[in-house]
């Protein structure tokens, strides 16, 4: 993906820190992570790009990787 990475992250973290509500759940922050990288995913390999990097990330945390 060509992409800004750097700004790319910025800009998420903008989005996440300024959600408009208080309570949610998981599919409440997937659907914020969307709607601030939506523009970035061009096709469905960066789709897939995106949904491996997360069960990656998630895989280090939680003791499966």
């Amino acid at each position: 993906m060509s992409m800004d990475f750097k700004k790319a992250a910025i800009s998420l973290a903008k989005h996440l820190e300024n959600v408009p509500y208080d309570n949610g759940d998981l599919s409440d922050l997937g659907n914020e992570i969307g709607i601030s990288i939506g523009a970035l995913i061009r096709d469905d390999e960066d789709l897939k790009d995106l949904v491996t990097g997360i069960k990656h990330g998630i895989s280090l945390t939680n003791g499966t990787h």
